[in-house]
């Protein structure tokens, strides 16, 4: 006849607005770091084996690709807000790969600016694919 209320008891790291797992973004971001490390393997045995030549821009879609399977497992072992848990995974990744490639983070161009954009959206759709995955 009457509907049931559950009352959901809240954790203090949801009390207080912390909604990030540290352990989903981690799993991810080594996640996405053993994909590209698989696929580059993969290309160098491709490229020594023929007489083809890879082009940069196939290079950075299997890194977008990459940290795209990364975010999807944040994403998918979080409990909420699975967007953000991408997105921190595709800024850590993008960072470091900033670093490793230049030697620092190039903050004041327009092409690092525009690589974060394009790496946090990537990383964003995966994390809101891994959470829907996980319901």
């Amino acid at each position: 006849m009457y509907g049931v209320i559950v009352m959901e008891k809240r954790s203090n790291t949801e009390r207080a607005g912390f909604y990030l797992r540290p352990i989903a973004v981690l799993q991810g971001f080594i996640l996405s770091q053993i994909l590209v490390l698989l696929s580059s393997i993969i290309l160098a045995l491709v490229v020594y084996f023929s007489s083809w030549m890879v082009s940069p821009r196939l290079l950075s879609t299997l890194t977008h690709l990459g940290v795209f399977g990364g975010a999807i497992l944040a994403g998918w072992r979080c409990h909420n807000r699975a967007w953000l848990h991408g997105v921190v995974v595709g800024l850590v990744a993008f960072l470091i790969y900033g670093f490793v490639a230049h030697g620092g983070p190039l903050l004041m161009t327009w092409i690092w600016w525009k690589g974060l954009a394009k790496m946090t959206f990537v990383a964003m759709l995966g994390g809101i694919l891994g959470g829907l995955f996980s319901k």
